[in-house]
C-alpha cells in the first residue's frame, strides 16, 4: 500500500454505490475519497468547503448540474458544470471516469474542441468498464498531483504574469524563478550573490528603457536613472561638482511614485555590487553571506519584480519608440 495519501473528491450520480465498489481499490493505491457529490451544485459546495485539501477531482459524464434529474441519455450538464468549476480551481486536476462511449462524447462535444484539451483520452478521460483503465487513471492522478505539487509548477502558476514579464529581459526570468522557488522551499539563504544579480537586472531594464526612449540617454548612470524616475529630472554634476539640469520628463507620471520610491531604495541597497571592494559602503553581499537575512533579500527582489512589471506594461503602452523621445522627455 502506498505511503503517500492522495485526497480526491468524486462526483457521480451513482457515487454511493460506486464508492462501495471502488473505495478499497482506491485506498490500496494510496487514494482517499474525502468528498463526494451527486450533482454539479453539490460538487460546487464540496469544493468551496474543502478545496484547499483536495488533490484531484473525478467526475462522471452523465450526472446532472443540479438535484433536478434530467432523464436523457445525452445529458452532460453536470460535466459541463464541472468544467466551468474547474476554472476556479486551476491547481486541482479534474479527471473523467465514465461509462459513456467515446463515440457519444465525441459527438456531443464535437463543437467544443476545448473539451478534448481538458480531458485527453487515457490521460484525463477513462472508461469505467474498460479493462485496465482504472489502474491507468490511478497512475495518471498520482503523476499529475506530484507534478502540480512540485515547486516549479506551483511557482509557474502563482507568478505566471511576473515570470512572463521577466522574459523581456535576458536571463532575468531564470533569476526570478530561482528566487521564487527557493523562497517556496525555504532555501533562500543558499542563493549566490543575489544582490549583484538584482543590480544587473536593473541595469538591463534601464538600458531597455533608454533603447525604447522611455528615458533619455542616462542609463549608464545607475543612481541617476533611479533619481530620474523619482524626481522626474536628471541633473548630473558638472566639473565643479554642481548639479546641472540636463533632462526632465514631459510625462510627469511615467513611473508611479510608490514604485519610484521603492526603486530608489533598491538601487541604494544594491549599488555596491558595481564598486571596487575597497570603496563599498553597505557591503550588502558580504552582509547577506554572513547573516543570511532573507527578509532584506525578499524586500529587494519583490520590489525588483514590481519594477519589471511596470516596465513591461509601460513599454507596450508606449510602443512608438520614435514618438517616445518627443512625448515623454526633453532636454533642459
Amino acid at each position: 500500500m502506498s505511503t503517500t495519501v492522495y485526497k480526491i473528491v468524486w462526483a457521480d450520480d451513482e457515487v454511493d454505490a460506486l464508492k462501495d465498489i471502488f473505495e478499497k481499490r482506491f485506498n490500496d493505491s494510496g487514494i482517499q475519497i474525502i468528498g463526494k457529490a451527486h450533482d454539479g451544485e453539490e460538487l460546487e459546495k464540496v469544493l468551496s468547503e474543502i478545496g484547499n485539501r483536495i488533490d484531484a477531482v473525478i467526475v462522471d459524464a452523465n450526472f446532472n448540474e443540479s438535484e433536478i434529474v434530467i432523464e436523457e441519455e445525452r445529458d452532460t450538464s453536470g460535466l459541463t458544470f464541472a468544467r466551468h468549476l474547474s476554472k476556479s480551481y486551476p491547481l486541482i486536476p479534474f479527471f473523467l471516469f465514465t461509462q459513456r462511449s467515446d463515440e457519444m462524447l465525441k459527438e456531443i462535444y464535437r463543437s467544443v474542441p476545448k473539451f478534448f484539451e481538458e480531458f485527453p483520452r487515457h490521460k484525463r478521460w477513462f472508461k469505467k468498464t474498460a479493462e485496465g483503465e482504472f489502474d491507468e487513471m490511478i497512475n495518471a492522478i498520482k503523476t499529475e498531483v506530484i507534478e502540480r505539487k512540485s515547486p516549479n509548477f506551483v511557482i509557474s502558476n502563482r507568478y505566471q504574469y511576473e515570470l512572463n514579464a521577466a522574459t523581456i529581459l535576458d536571463g532575468i526570468e531564470d533569476f526570478i524563478r530561482e528566487f521564487l522557488i527557493r523562497d517556496y522551499e525555504n532555501t533562500l539563504e543558499e542563493m549566490i550573490e543575489p544582490f549583484i544579480r538584482v543590480r544587473r537586472g536593473l541595469e538591463k531594464m534601464f538600458g531597455k528603457c533608454e533603447k525604447t526612449n522611455l528615458i533619455p540617454p542616462i542609463s549608464d548612470d545607475f543612481n541617476g536613472t533611479a533619481d530620474y524616475f523619482l524626481y522626474q529630472k536628471y541633473s548630473p554634476k558638472d566639473k565643479d561638482g554642481n548639479r546641472v539640469l540636463k533632462y526632465e520628463m514631459i510625462e510627469k507620471k511615467l513611473m508611479p511614485m510608490p514604485i519610484a520610491r521603492a526603486l530608489s531604495y533598491v538601487v541604494n541597497i544594491v549599488q555596491d555590487s558595481a564598486h571596487s571592494k575597497d570603496k563599498l559602503k553597505l557591503k550588502v553581499d558580504e552582509y547577506f553571506a554572513n547573516t543570511k537575512d532573507t527578509l532584506l533579500l525578499k524586500s529587494v527582489v519583490f520590489t525588483f519584480m514590481d519594477c519589471v512589471k511596470w516596465f513591461v506594461i509601460t513599454v507596450y503602452k508606449n510602443n512608438d519608440y520614435e514618438h517616445n523621445a518627443i512625448a515623454l522627455w526633453k532636454e533642459a
